[in-house]
């Protein structure tokens, strides 16, 4: 290589590298990081969750599971599917572990086939620790736990039924008043 390619490539080196700074400079950011959503193109499930609040969960279909219903009781809003369920509460105790056996969950979930891989609940607006007969049910079934608060839980639902298939991910969402 003469001098004369030498300068003829290294100004050919100067102008790309001056032109990949400018294409990411700190205006440009955030077009950058859109070009990068993995999931943009992906569709939203029915059930996704567009809005919690004390006493409502609002999905992106627009139904609303409003706690406590019109008759009184408090119920939570269950997904399977794409489809949106109201489970009737009544039976659970507010205090101590949170114990699901008592309702009609397991003979839902028994009879589903295929079942969700990954269940997401959400226990109201604080955490609470599993009563370990509900831990044990949904062990027996094969399903595996993501336990939090209905904020976290919400986020955590959204993301996964999006991620994979909504088939594979179910949820039990207690309002934030439970």
């Amino acid at each position: 290589m003469n001098l004369a390619t030498g300068r003829i490539l290294a100004l050919h080196l100067q102008r790309s590298c001056v032109r990949a700074r400018s294409s990411f400079g700190p205006a440009n950011v955030g077009n950058n990081l859109a070009n990068l959503d993995v999931l943009g193109s992906s569709a939203v499930p029915e059930n996704n969750i567009e809005m919690i609040s004390k006493d409502s969960i609002i999905f992106s279909n627009m139904k609303v599971v409003r706690s406590p219903n019109k008759q009184g009781t408090l119920v939570a809003a269950l997904l399977l599917d794409n489809q949106i369920f109201e489970l009737n509460t009544k039976s659970i105790s507010k205090k101590g572990p949170l114990d699901l056996t008592t309702t009609e969950l397991f003979t839902l979930l028994e009879a589903l086939y295929p079942k969700p891989e990954l269940f997401v609940l959400g226990l109201g607006g604080s955490s609470r620790m599993l009563d370990p007969d509900t831990k044990r049910r949904f062990a027996e079934l094969g399903i595996m736990l993501e336990v939090g608060d209905t904020k976290s839980a919400v986020l955590s639902y959204d993301l996964l039924a999006t991620e994979r298939s909504p088939k594979q991910v179910g949820a039990l969402i207690f309002p934030s008043v439970f």
